[in-house]
């Protein structure tokens, strides 16, 4: 979103920050303009505690507010919501992945790239100790205003340094260049000798290419499990891109069984069935039988004479007859 000029100016202009904290100072400002500055200072994760009076930033103010005075524009948690890096994972799949991963009571679980907290809110409830990375600062202070993480690192998941400490990590990355391997990888770096991994991903994933071998490699060596995701479940949060749930464990587990891959259904088309070669003889006798019978048609009519044309009577056009005092061509020769 483009920011006004008067929205820029006050941005500019009236704001003081120190470290986290940010206050809008000047005259009060109209509830229209008021709510337009807000909306900006939301979108980079701004939000007003009354109690200290100013908006409180999950990061240093400063460098969040930097990236949209230099530029003019700022991306809304609506717009972000309609980008294709992020997609709310719908409720059934939440429920799935929290069966596949079995959270109990005081079980270290880390979420990264967390968003809005669909899967962190699911893992709370089941009394799960939930840490929580997501580098958007609009999400992040979303997170924080529901309370469910026991904490929350503002950044890049790929760029933090893996601590193996976590019973499980369950997650639902960004899916788009193979991005969704990358974060998995990394992920299990940070699970204990015992935890596990449980992900949403992309189809693609599934499929045998020279782009997901190392991934199917890895996912094989560690004793995983992989299933599809119905058709059509993202479609609530605004896509139908095909998915699988992968569950990796840190190490493989003894008796694990090889890994399924799933494929895809296609739809049943019908198949002709080969007829007897007596029904097809049958068939061309009865086409032969009608053509000859449209050559014997033609033949007739062939040998009939032709007919002469009926003679017309000649047009004729009788002329008015000659009247007294009408000059003729007689009268012209006797006068010269």
């Amino acid at each position: 979103m483009k920011l006004t000029v008067e929205v820029l100016d006050i941005l500019k202009t009236r704001v003081e920050t120190d470290d986290i904290r940010l206050v809008l100072t000047g005259p009060r400002m109209d509830g229209r303009l008021y709510q337009q500055v807000n909306d900006v200072l939301e979108a980079v994760g701004g939000r007003w505690v009354s109690g200290v009076q100013a908006h409180v930033f999950p990061v240093d103010a400063a460098e969040a507010l930097a990236p949209v005075l230099a530029s003019g524009e700022v991306v809304t948690l609506r717009e972000k919501r309609q980008q294709a890096q992020f997609f709310p994972t719908p409720a059934a799949v939440v429920d799935r992945l929290i069966e596949l991963a079995q959270p109990t009571v005081g079980m270290e679980v880390l979420e990264p790239s967390a968003g809005s907290g669909a899967i962190a809110t699911a893992l709370a409830a089941s009394g799960a100790l939930v840490d929580c990375i997501e580098r958007d600062p609009g999400y992040a202070t979303l997170l924080t205003d529901s309370g469910i993480a026991r904490s929350l690192k503002v950044a890049d998941f790929l760029t933090v340094p893996p601590e193996p400490r976590y019973d499980r990590v369950v997650m639902n990355p960004p899916f788009t260049k193979g991005a969704d391997m990358a974060h998995v990888e990394h992920a299990l770096r940070f699970l204990k000798p015992s935890g596990l991994l449980v992900s949403v991903m992309s189809w693609s994933v599934a499929e045998e290419g020279r782009a997901t071998a190392k991934f199917r490699g890895l996912v094989e060596q560690r004793g995983g499990t992989v299933e599809a995701v119905p058709a059509g479940a993202f479609r609530e949060s605004g896509t139908n891109t095909d998915t699988v749930i992968v569950a990796i464990p840190a190490s493989r587990p003894t008796g694990a069984q090889p890994v399924t891959w799933p494929v895809r259904v296609l739809p049943e088309t019908a198949v002709e069935e080969f007829r007897s070669p007596s029904e097809i003889l049958d068939e061309i006798r009865a086409d032969l039988h009608s053509a000859m019978a449209e050559f014997d048609a033609i033949a007739d009519l062939l040998e009939q004479p032709a007919r002469t044309p009926r003679e017309r009577p000649a047009d004729v056009v009788e002329l008015p007859e000659q009247r007294l005092g009408q000059l003729s061509f007689d009268a012209l020769e006797e006068a010269s």
